[in-house]
C-alpha cells in the first residue's frame, strides 16, 4: 500500500476547495493527463478515502478519510504530499514511542537502507521523529506531542485495509494490524488457522464453524495457538486451547498472552471459572495421546 505525490495532492484539493472538485479540476490543478486522473481517482476510492459522487469526486465518509480531514486541518502547511508518498506510510506504520535503530527498522519494514535513511531524514526535519544516539547508532521514535493526527491518520488506514479483507458473511474475532482473525460456516480462500488448524498438529476436533485468517500466508504454530487462544471464548474452546498446549509444549512453553497464566493454574489443579477442571483436562488427554 503506497501513495504517489499526487494521490495527496488531489486528497488535498477535494479537502480544501471551495468549489466542488471534479476531474476536470484534478487534471487542471496537478497537471496531469484525463488517464491519470482516472487512475488516481480508482485508486483513492479503492483505499476508501475518496467517493465519486455524480460528476464530482469527494472525500469518503470512512474512517481513514476523517482522520486524513483532521490531519490537513492541523498541518496544512506542511509538505503532505511528500510525508505521505512512497512507501513512508510503512515506516510510519512501525514507527512508534519505542526508539528502533536504522537497522532495525530496514529488516521490520524491508525498505532499502539507502532509501529508509532518508525518509527518516525528512521526518527529521519536520519533527515527525525524534533522534536519540545510543552507542554508536542513532535510534528513532514517533513523535507524538507534534503529530498525533499522522499517527491516527495512518494507524486508520491501515486498519480499514485490513477490515476489508473479512468477507461480508464471516464473523471478525480480531485486527492485528496487517492481518485478521476471523470464521465463517463457509469455506472461504483464506488461510486455515486457530482451531481449524489444530489436525495438522494431531488434534482433530469437529468444528461447526471455519477459522481463518488473511492475507493467506504459512502460519508458524505459535501464530495458531494465539489465533486459538483469541478465539476461545467458550468452555470447550478452552479446553481445545488446553490439549494443544500440552501436545506441543515445547514449542507453545514461551508463549506470552494474557490466557496462559489462567492456562496454567488449571494444569496445577487450580479451578478457574470458564476453564476446565484437571479432571475434564484429563478425560480428553488419551483422544490425543497426550502426557500430563
Amino acid at each position: 500500500m503506497s501513495f504517489s505525490q499526487n494521490d495527496v495532492r488531489a486528497l488535498v484539493l477535494i479537502i480544501g476547495s471551495k468549489e466542488p472538485v471534479n476531474p476536470s479540476t484534478l487534471q487542471a490543478e496537478l497537471g496531469l493527463r484525463r488517464e491519470t486522473v482516472s487512475r488516481l481517482i480508482t485508486h483513492l476510492v479503492e483505499m476508501g478515502l475518496a467517493e465519486r459522487s455524480g460528476r464530482e469526486v469527494v472525500l469518503a465518509g470512512t474512517p481513514p478519510a476523517e482522520a486524513f480531514k483532521k490531519l490537513y486541518f492541523s498541518h496544512r502547511a506542511s509538505p503532505l504530499h511528500k510525508i505521505l508518498s512512497l512507501r513512508r506510510v510503512e515506516l510510519l506504520a512501525r514507527l512508534d514511542r519505542t526508539p528502533r535503530s536504522l537497522e532495525e527498522l530496514a529488516v521490520e519494514t524491508g525498505i532499502p537502507s539507502d532509501t529508509l535513511y532518508g525518509y527518516l531524514k525528512g521526518f527529521l526535519w519536520v519533527g515527525i521523529v525524534s533522534r536519540s544516539k545510543q552507542g554508536k547508532a542513532y535510534h528513532f521514535s514517533f513523535n507524538y506531542i507534534i503529530w498525533p493526527e499522522l499517527k491516527d491518520f495512518v494507524t486508520s488506514l491501515l486498519e480499514y485495509q485490513v477490515l476489508r479483507l473479512v468477507p461480508r458473511e464471516a464473523l471478525l474475532i480480531k485486527s492485528y494490524g496487517t492481518s485478521v482473525l476471523f470464521k465463517s460456516l463457509r469455506p472461504q480462500d483464506a488461510t486455515f488457522t486457530s482451531f481449524s488448524a489444530y489436525e495438522d498438529y494431531g488434534i482433530e476436533l469437529g468444528l461447526r464453524d471455519y477459522y481463518y485468517t488473511l492475507p493467506k500466508r504459512e502460519m508458524s504454530i505459535q501464530e495458531v495457538f494465539i489465533h486459538s487462544l483469541d478465539s476461545a471464548w467458550e468452555f470447550s474452546q478452552k479446553l481445545f486451547c488446553v490439549l494443544f498446549y500440552l501436545k506441543n509444549r515445547d514449542k507453545l512453553e514461551a508463549i506470552d498472552h494474557p490466557m496462559m497464566k489462567d492456562l496454567k493454574a488449571v494444569l496445577q489443579g487450580e479451578r478457574i471459572k470458564g476453564y476446565p477442571t484437571l479432571d475434564d483436562i484429563e478425560d480428553r488427554t488419551d483422544l490425543y495421546d497426550i502426557k500430563l
